[in-house]
């Protein structure tokens, strides 16, 4: 008898931890809100917008997309990586064929004229102007697509160049490492946050040009996070996406413009 009243005392404080545990978690910050048993880490789950308005479902990545492949940018090599990071990237023909295609992906806004009221017609909308390719040809000629392969990786040479052409960067970091100190103009975009998701449709709904090149970037070293954010946004449509190996501490180290607080 007290055997089955300890297993029975024992299994009711289980349960009770367990939703209790369920409860905090549900009004946790984003920051400490945990998935569930199944559902996380959802580095590898694809949000696609609903066709009706509707929630949408994350969709698994098929591992047989994200093939390894290499390029090389001028005289620096740049080396992608596939389902595993750390496994030694392999040569891709891809990168090389992609080189040809970077002709019209960008069409610059209309001039306004002079009058007030064609100049207000025709100036774009808010939301043009933020998908707007930046760079054009010439930077797709030296950053092609690479629509096999999930990311590529880029030096701190590559960052500064396209950080100087406008090109979107995004911080794959806890959000309160990105409010310490992020690059300037960077948007947070935390791979293990709860609002990952949202984050990611947000930016599909922005229009942009998935080839256009995309740089992400976490603290270097054995920090995984921009690959992982890389494998979700390929899986997403963009097919451009640069990881800056070196992380936000190389570009501190280059003297690079940094912004501090929520903002980008």
């Amino acid at each position: 008898m007290d055997l089955r009243r300890h297993l029975t005392e024992t299994v009711t404080l289980a349960c009770v931890a367990v939703a209790i545990a369920l409860v905090s978690n549900a009004f946790a910050s984003k920051e400490r809100k945990l998935k569930l048993p199944g559902d996380y880490p959802n580095a590898t789950s694809i949000p696609r917008p609903a066709p009706t308005g509707g929630p949408s479902a994350p969709v698994q990545v098929d591992s047989a997309t994200s093939s390894p492949a290499t390029a090389e940018f001028g005289s620096v090599p740049i080396a992608s990586k596939g389902e595993s990071p750390s496994q030694p990237a392999s040569a891709g023909p891809h990168l090389a064929a992609a080189t040809g295609t970077a002709t019209s992906a960008s069409k610059k806004a209309p001039v306004p004229s002079s009058s007030p009221a064609a100049s207000k017609a025709s100036l774009p909308s808010t939301a043009a102007r933020a998908a707007a390719p930046a760079g054009g040809s010439d930077l797709l000629a030296r950053f092609p697509p690479h629509p096999d392969a999930p990311w590529v990786e880029i030096s701190g040479e590559d960052a500064a160049f396209l950080h100087r052409e406008g090109v979107l960067f995004l911080d794959a970091r806890r959000t309160k490492d990105y409010e310490l100190g992020h690059i300037r103009g960077a948007r947070a975009f935390s791979v293990w946050e709860s609002d990952v998701d949202e984050k990611t449709l947000a930016l599909l709904g922005e229009g942009r040009d998935a080839k256009q090149p995309v740089v992400l970037y976490c603290s270097g070293g054995e920090c995984e996070d921009s690959h992982m954010l890389a494998q979700k946004l390929f899986g997403a449509g963009f097919n451009n996406l640069l990881v800056y190996r070196g992380g936000f501490p190389d570009w501190v180290s280059r003297g690079g413009a940094v912004s501090r607080g929520a903002n980008p």
